[in-house]
């Protein structure tokens, strides 16, 4: 798996195996993400299949995981998905970013985390296109 692709599709099975590095729930990415009184947008478990997908040219990476272009940021902040998702102008996509699927709708991957080690915290040393 891939950048976000983690959350997505494994994320929830935290759930049954409580020492992933999964989602609670309480994530968010603010639609604005250098403004702390914007809108959150909360991670979901209601995806059903991905339409979309963010960009994934240099730029748009480094305003999602930065929130911005500035590419000082240390650490990166990871908040800005929603922020890039809505600049797209594709409807829906900012929550599209942020759903995750429900365990028993990806059961061969819930099979293989229950079953097998699963490396939760692998990182690009390089953020760049895919």
């Amino acid at each position: 798996m891939e950048n976000r692709s983690f959350d997505h599709m494994l994320g929830w099975l935290k759930s049954s195996r409580p020492d992933i590095d999964g989602l609670s729930g309480s994530e968010y990415n603010r639609v604005n993400a250098s403004n702390s009184g914007s809108t959150p947008v909360y991670v979901s478990d209601d995806a059903f299949f991905i339409a979309s997908n963010p960009s994934h040219s240099i730029q748009a990476i480094w305003e999602q995981i930065i929130g911005s272009n500035d590419t000082s940021a240390n650490p990166a902040s990871m908040n800005g998905f929603v922020q890039q998702a809505k600049a797209m102008g594709v409807d829906g996509l900012s929550k599209t970013v942020m759903s995750g699927f429900k365990p028993d709708l990806v059961p061969i991957y819930s099979e293989f985390v229950n079953e097998f080690v699963v490396m939760d915290r692998w990182f690009a040393s390089v953020p760049a296109l895919t």
